[in-house]
């Protein structure tokens, strides 16, 4: 385990939380930890959509979370970390060209939240003021 890994009980545990909870957890832990996690491979990361067609990014809190959602769907996908400060000022700009949306934390295709690049932006901001 990496130190931004977390047992798999633990993981369990935080996917069991409400949809709600999760959100608020995982801005909690993104400002804590400094990081989040999204999956793919050394070529791209996997996006997918709702159910408008909308583009979303899923991220995770935890590479363990992320690889519970993802394990065993393509030989070479994992977690990939991405620091929070590269987040808010490298990704959204690019993900604001794409017209894509966030999914906070999906567990079983049941995403805690799909917020808008500016709610992200807000919320993360938010939890690093208070961490």
């Amino acid at each position: 385990m990496t130190r931004d890994d977390i047992s798999r009980g633990e993981a369990q545990r935080l996917r069991g939380l409400t949809e709600a909870a999760r959100a608020t957890r995982t801005f909690e832990i993104l400002a804590d930890s400094g990081a989040l996690w999204v999956w793919g491979d050394e070529d791209e990361v996997l996006f997918s959509e709702d159910g408008e067609r909308r583009t979303l990014l899923p991220i995770w809190p935890h590479a363990t979370v992320a690889r519970m959602e993802n394990e065993g769907e393509v030989d070479g996908e994992h977690p990939i970390r991405i620091t929070t400060e590269a987040f808010l000022n490298q990704w959204l700009p690019q993900l604001e060209e794409d017209e894509a949306n966030i999914a906070i934390f999906p567990v079983e295709d049941r995403n805690a939240a799909v917020i808008t690049l500016a709610e992200f932006r807000s919320r993360m901001t938010a939890a690093l003021r208070l961490n």
